[in-house]
């Protein structure tokens, strides 16, 4: 059943109920006493509060659809339920297309995570890739490869099991994208930001995770009280680029795709996205990766420049969520295009 169904059911119960209490004290229990008055005032109570309480969880359902950069919050489910479409028959975020089609075209693959995919993005047509097709004449077509969470292995496992092989391939690569062969080499730390939050107490733990407002208001104050979370995660995602180890198998991954695309004769296209909420502390990150790209032959694109002096409110889709929102997208889009021509990419 749909949860603002229910609600407005349960609105109607306690209508109905409210009106049965007036029926009988007016009715029925007639006569004035203290007893009375005070049971009066006892019912009026209770009913405002629960009205009350049920008017705020239907306005919240209703009402506040958000995404989320902790991705569990029931708000966050909410954005997805509403927007996350879409969804073709690969799985991704993105048109089908037929066979035909695919073969007439010259393709472009973007691919990376939940910034090539658009978390926080409403309409699908505003991310990067979908503003790149929009400036493309009839002959290419643009198909968005990525997942929420994926890291570079996930990226290359997409591309080497699609059906088609693109004539250019763009690469985003985001400063996380190592978390995955990071959490394969050091599987007993922590590291999603489901697992480093503190969960609420047993005594309202089933409260929050099923009421919108208070699930709301909980995360809102977790994240008030605590920053923790955020700062564990880059303070780890920092270790693992100075982890030799780590870095060296990063590296591996790295090279699979620069090697797919030689070996299929794709041109291959790297974007490199900064933290955009702290850009700066990011950089040895992209440096690192920018370099190690350079040394196989790839002139990667750091995006860092063009955001380096904005705010980060001016670059996120909400202060809840850190992803790149629609303007940025669309300069990305733009940046895309542009540096494409000007390599005669996009001339044949």
């Amino acid at each position: 059943m749909d949860y603002s169904i229910l609600l407005l059911g349960l609105i109607f119960v306690l209508t109905s109920l409210l009106v049965l209490t007036v029926i009988f004290f007016k009715k029925i229990w007639k006569a004035n006493s203290k007893v009375r008055n005070y049971t009066i005032n006892i019912f009026t109570t209770l009913y405002t509060l629960i009205f009350l309480l049920i008017v705020l969880e239907f306005s919240f359902y209703t009402f506040i659809i958000q995404s989320d950069s902790f991705s569990f919050t029931l708000a966050n489910k909410r954005w997805f339920e509403e927007y996350w479409l879409p969804i073709n028959q690969l799985g991704y975020r993105d048109n089908n297309y037929s066979e035909q089609t695919l073969k007439e075209k010259k393709l472009i693959f973007v691919v990376g995570d939940s910034f090539v995919a658009g978390q926080g993005i409403r309409n699908y047509q505003d991310r990067f890739s979908n503003r790149l097709e929009a400036k493309l004449n009839q002959r290419w077509l643009v198909l968005n490869l990525a997942q929420i969470g994926w890291s570079t292995s996930d990226q290359y496992q997409a591309l080497v099991s699609h059906p088609q092989k693109p004539d250019i391939l763009v690469l985003s690569y985001f400063v996380d994208d190592i978390r995955g062969i990071a959490k394969q080499h050091t599987t007993k730390t922590k590291f999603d930001f489901a697992e480093l939050i503190e969960q609420p107490s047993p005594n309202i733990n089933w409260l929050v995770n099923h009421s919108y407002f208070l699930n709301f208001y909980y995360w809102q104050w977790y994240r008030y009280q605590n920053q923790q979370p955020e700062d564990v995660y880059w303070k780890k995602l920092r270790s693992f680029y100075a982890d030799d180890e780590i870095w060296s198998l990063h590296q591996q991954e790295l090279k699979s795709i620069v090697d797919y695309s030689q070996q299929n004769n794709i041109q291959l296209f790297v974007i490199l996205f900064p933290n955009l909420v702290s850009i700066e502390p990011s950089q040895p990150i992209i440096k690192q990766v920018q370099y190690y790209f350079h040394q196989l032959g790839v002139e990667a694109l750091d995006l860092t420049p063009k955001f380096m002096n904005r705010q980060p409110n001016d670059l996120i889709v909400n202060r809840m969520d850190a992803h790149p929102n629609e303007q940025v997208n669309a300069e990305v889009g733009d940046i895309l295009f542009q540096e494409m021509s000007k390599q005669g990419l996009l001339s044949n």
